[in-house]
C-alpha cells in the first residue's frame, strides 16, 4: 500500500497461522512505523471482548540539532543515549505503547456500539517521557461513553500536560502551569504542510528541522477527527479504510499476487455480493486445509514467512517481527518485468520470487 500523496508506504504479512499472527511495517521519509498483533477474543453477557496483545512501535529521526536546544539541555539526563547517525545529521527516538482492549457492545440487542477500554502508555525509550492516556469504560447509563483522561510526564516523571475529550472527537492537552482559564477554548494548532517529494533522509531531517513547531502554554488541541468524505457507504468506512482495498485498473498488473486487494471473498463483501461471499470464503479456507496437509505429508515445502523475519527488541524486552527490506525490490523487479511484458491483468506467481497462489 504506497500512499505517494502522504509520503509512506506500508506492508503487512500473517507471519504466523497457529495462533494467527499479522505484522506490518510502515515507512514514512522520517519515521519507522511497526506492530504485530496476535488477536484473542471472548464473548460475554451479550457483547464481545477483543484483546490484542502486540507492541506497536515508532522509530522518529530527528535533526542533530534538537539535542542542542535549551529545552533539552534543562530537561536532565536522559534515559538513554542518543543514537546517532551523523553521516544523515540525524538522531532516533525509539517510542513504544500497548494496544486496547476492544469491547462490542449491545450485541443481543442489535445495537451495536463499538469502546476502547484501558490504559495507553506511550514511552520515549531515549529521554524517558511518557504518557499515560485511559480510555474510560461507559456503564449501562452511558456515562463516560467514549471519554478519553491523561497525563504526560517529563522524564523526571513530573506531569506536565493533561489531556481530556474523548477518540470519538477531539483531544485536547493542557499545561499544568498553562496561562488563561480553564475554560479557555483549546488552541489549534496549524498543522506543517506535507513534505515534499524528497529522496533521502537527510531531505527529511531537514523538513522536520524548517517544519517543527513551538507548543503554546495554553490549552491546545493534540487531535480532532477529520471531515467524513464518505458519509454514506454500506458499511460505514473512512475514506482511508476504503483507500486500502481500492485497485485502480493500472494497478494491478504490479501487486503482489498475494496482495488481500485480490482477495475474492473480500471483494464480493465490499460490492454487496454477500453469496458469493460466503461461496469464495468456503473455497478459500478448504484450499488452505488442502494446502496445509500436503505440507504436513510433505509434499509442499514448509511454510515461512516470506517479508518479515523476527527479532528481540531490548528496549521493550518484546520479540517483534522485522521487515526484510525485500518487498520493494521484488515489487520493481516484477514491475519491470510486466512493462516490458505489457502486461494488464495481475501477475502470475511466476513473476515473483518465491510466493504461493493463495487465492
Amino acid at each position: 500500500y504506497v500512499r505517494r500523496d502522504k509520503r509512506y508506504r506500508a506492508l503487512s504479512e500473517q507471519v504466523e497461522h497457529h495462533p494467527p499472527i499479522s505484522a506490518c511495517w510502515v515507512e514514512g521519509k522520517n519515521y519507522v512505523y511497526h506492530a504485530d498483533t496476535n488477536i484473542k477474543s471472548k464473548f460475554n453477557s451479550g457483547s464481545l471482548t477483543v484483546v490484542p496483545t502486540g507492541v506497536c512501535h515508532v522509530e522518529l529521526k530527528l535533526p542533530l540539532a534538537f539535542l542542542d536546544r535549551d529545552d533539552e539541555k534543562n530537561a536532565g539526563a536522559a534515559r538513554q543515549p542518543p543514537r546517532i547517525n551523523e553521516a544523515e545529521g540525524y538522531f532516533t527516538e525509539h517510542y513504544t505503547w500497548n494496544k486496547l482492549t476492544t469491547n462490542v457492545n449491545g450485541i443481543m440487542i442489535a445495537n451495536f456500539w463499538i469502546e476502547h477500554v484501558g490504559d495507553l502508555d506511550v514511552l520515549n525509550h531515549r529521554s524517558g517521557d511518557r504518557t499515560k492516556i485511559t480510555f474510560m469504560q461507559s456503564g449501562w447509563t452511558g456515562r463516560n461513553k467514549f471519554k478519553v483522561t491523561g497525563e504526560a510526564l517529563d522524564r523526571q516523571g513530573n506531569k506536565v500536560y493533561d489531556i481530556a475529550g474523548d477518540w470519538t472527537s477531539k483531544l485536547v492537552a493542557r499545561p499544568v502551569d498553562a496561562t488563561g482559564s480553564a475554560t479557555q477554548e483549546a488552541e489549534t494548532i496549524k498543522r506543517p504542510s506535507h513534505m515534499d517529494a524528497t529522496v533521502s533522509a537527510d531531505d527529511a531531517v531537514k523538513y522536520a528541522a524548517s517544519n517543527s513547531i513551538q507548543v503554546p502554554r495554553t490549552p491546545f488541541v493534540l487531535w480532532k477527527i477529520n471531515d467524513r468524505q464518505t458519509k454514506n457507504n454500506t458499511y460505514n468506512l473512512t475514506t482511508y479504510a476504503m483507500s486500502l482495498n481500492d485497485k485502480p485498473a493500472e494497478l494491478v498488473p504490479y501487486l503482489c499476487p498475494t496482495d488481500s486487494r485480490f482477495r475474492p471473498d473480500q471483494r464480493a463483501m465490499e460490492t454487496g455480493e454477500y453469496e458469493l461471499a460466503d461461496t469464495e470464503k468456503s473455497r478459500l479456507e478448504n484450499k488452505q486445509r488442502a494446502t496445509r496437509r500436503r505440507r504436513e505429508q510433505g509434499e509442499l515445502k514448509a511454510w515461512k514467512p516470506r517479508w518479515f523475519t523476527k527479532e528481540f527488541d531490548n528496549d521493550s524486552n518484546e520479540s517483534y517481527w522485522r521487515f526484510n527490506d525485500a518487498y520493494w525490490t521484488e515489487r520493481e523487479h516484477a514491475a519491470q518485468l510486466q512493462k516490458e511484458a505489457g502486461a494488464t491483468q495481475p501477475a502470475s506467481v511466476d513473476v515473483w520470487d518465491d510466493v504461493e497462489n493463495i487465492f
